[in-house]
């Protein structure tokens, strides 16, 4: 009579097989598991490993969701008797009369149970033999940062067959599966803040930018408008400064709610910065959009927010945009939009104001810069710049804003084009490079840092500019510091400066004598940058900062990347990325060897 091989420790060969089977299939699947997407992705993969793994897994499903809902049903299922979990519907009303999964949620420990004795398997038990099901062991799951709970139910064909083979290679693989599904979970928490709003849960700016983007190229290609309504909290100001920043934030979230609940679905509303907000409205023309805004005019005012036994009613004013009557880029239409709001504070508050278009909007912004310049409300912000190996800031960037008289501010994208077609430019980047030099002056700390400053063409067709800031330099230049480089840079930009180099060179020879240094600005983005390289003294090279953004998906950009730093380094050039905006560009930008940082991820444009 033929008996059965056995291990050292009694138990028979065939089952040793079977258990290491399943043992390296579930190791091979955990190796895949931090690449789930979603829970949902995870505990999928789950079930498809372990069906592969051994013929006589002939079923296994998954369940992710609410812990107290009164029916199951599966979610996936994976296996040959696929037909039995198909329509399955689990009653959890009653845990006493409850199959072994409910019974494994519940109690959060593994259960297995033998299909033709378990009470809980009485529905189903006529259709579970007709597939070939004799054993099933349930596997619960606690997704943490989420509101549900997981099971992973298999059925063996084999009575025992959990006991017999072991459930430890399961126990050991689903506590794998648990620290994946936290792992997606954090994972979806970082992208959430990374895309909403922290205060007001709506869009951020950084999100809202990217979906504009790729709706105004979808209205590009079909040929149909949108429309922006830009709207403020008025006179939020007084809010802040009578109830205080706590009422002053509930008041914000509250006009966020409201405002979200009058769009459309398609449309988007995100918090473009402080008090203002932006929306989206899809395939509208600015006709059919000014009765929209009108009705979240009077929504809005109509709310009353309840705050720390305060009753606090605020307006807003509106500015319309519309592509592509207001322009036909995107940035052309945000600031269209930003004008049209100005022009409703102007004009007493609480009103809808569309925007002006062609000649008479640029006359407009031409105004304000002009009011700006007259009451000293053009100022220098200041973004730092960082040293990417070390993290220390070694530079800053002035950057023109106009305070408006509200005390909101207007950034230098709403109005340098204005500014160049009517001939203001110079005027815009001698007062900030005066400012800078005053700051620059007035510095104490020996390792203080370099001062980078836009410089136009325009400004070098104005000697007496010029003259004047020549000698100012004459005046603050520190004696010690002899012959050596300044601590000032004058960032210079191909599309705006002169197509005759020499000549160019010949103007910037008085301040480059006085030490001061030249970077080449927007690298990457235009067709002759190497010839500014080859005639001008160029110290650093600032590298575009649309190539930076597409560095850690592109891999040919990436190779872009290096090839531009390595070029730098031959040359002896300090390479800056700009617009840097989160840990991944970052990341990029170390391994190409970039040696300075500048964007919203190590700091935002500020005053002093």
């Amino acid at each position: 009579m033929a008996t059965s091989k056995t291990s050292d420790k009694g138990r028979p060969l065939e089952e040793l097989r079977e258990r290491d089977a399943l043992t390296h299939a579930l190791l091979s699947a955990t190796a895949q598991l931090a690449q789930g997407q979603d829970a949902q992705a995870i505990l999928r993969g789950v079930c498809d490993a372990l069906v592969a793994a051994s013929p006589h897994i002939r079923l296994a499903w998954m369940y992710l969701g609410d812990p107290n809902a009164a029916i199951v049903r599966p979610e996936y299922i994976v296996g040959p008797a696929s037909a039995y979990a198909e329509h399955l519907a689990l009653d959890l009303k009653s845990l006493d009369t409850a199959g072994p999964t409910r019974r494994a949620m519940v109690m959060g420990r593994p259960v297995v149970a033998p299909v033709r004795t378990d009470p809980g398997f009485a529905p189903w038990r006529e259709q579970a033999l007709k597939e070939g099901l004799e054993e099933s062991a349930s596997f619960p799951f606690g997704a943490t940062g989420h509101a549900a709970k997981g099971v992973v139910a298999i059925y063996a064909d084999e009575p025992d067959y959990f006991e017999r083979v072991g459930i430890e290679p399961f126990i050991a693989f689903t506590q794998l599966a648990e620290v994946a599904l936290e792992q997606a979970a954090l994972r979806q928490r970082l992208q959430d803040l990374a895309t909403f709003d922290h205060l007001t849960g709506l869009l951020n700016r950084r999100a809202m930018r990217e979906i504009l983007e790729r709706e105004h190229g979808r209205a590009q290609r079909r040929g149909r408008p949108y429309t922006l309504l830009l709207f403020d909290l008025d006179r939020f100001k007084l809010v802040n400064d009578n109830y205080g920043h706590a009422v002053g934030d509930q008041v914000l979230v509250a006009l966020a709610r409201a405002a979200r609940q009058m769009l459309r679905d398609g449309d988007w509303i995100g918090r473009w910065g402080g008090e203002e907000f932006l929306c989206f409205l899809n395939d509208v023309d600015c006709d059919a959009a000014i009765p929209v805004a009108e009705r979240l005019r009077r929504h809005l005012a109509a709310q009353v927010v309840h705050a720390d036994s305060h009753a606090v009613r605020v307006t807003v004013s509106i500015g319309v945009a519309s592509y592509p009557g207001a322009g036909t880029t995107l940035d052309a239409v945000l600031n269209s939009a930003d004008a049209a709001l100005y022009e409703a504070k102007r004009a007493g508050r609480n009103r809808v104001m569309p925007a002006i278009s062609g000649k008479a909007r640029i006359l407009s912004i031409a105004g304000r810069l002009e009011a700006a310049l007259q009451e000293g409300r053009l100022r220098a912000a200041y973004q730092p710049i960082v040293e990417l190996g070390s993290g220390k800031v070694v530079a800053q960037e002035a950057l023109a804003r106009i305070v408006n008289q509200d005390g909101t501010l207007l950034e230098a994208a709403s109005f340098i084009d204005a500014a160049s077609q009517l001939h203001l430019l110079h005027r815009v980047d001698y007062h900030i490079i005066r400012q800078t030099l005053e700051r620059w002056a007035g510095a104490e700390a020996p390792d203080a840092p370099i001062y980078f400053v836009n410089v136009s063409g325009n400004l070098l067709r104005h000697s007496e500019y010029l003259d004047e800031l020549q000698q100012t330099l004459v005046r603050q230049r520190p004696r010690s510091q002899g012959d050596a480089p300044l601590p000032f840079v004058l960032e210079i930009t191909e599309r705006d400066f002169f197509s005759d180099l020499a000549e160019a060179r010949r103007i910037l020879a008085p301040l480059l004598d006085l030490g001061l240094q030249l970077a080449l600005d927007d690298f990457g983005s235009g067709h002759s940058s190497f010839r500014y390289l080859a005639d001008l003294p160029i110290a650093y090279l600032k590298i575009e900062g649309q190539l930076v953004h597409r560095a850690p998906q592109e891999k040919r950009v990436r190779s872009i990347l290096q090839g531009i730093q390595d070029m730098a380094r031959d040359l002896g050039l300090i390479t800056v990325a700009e617009r840097v905006e989160d840990e991944d560009e970052l990341a990029v930008l170390r391994e190409v060897g970039v040696d300075w940082g500048q964007g919203h991820y190590f700091g935002a444009p500020a005053f002093d």
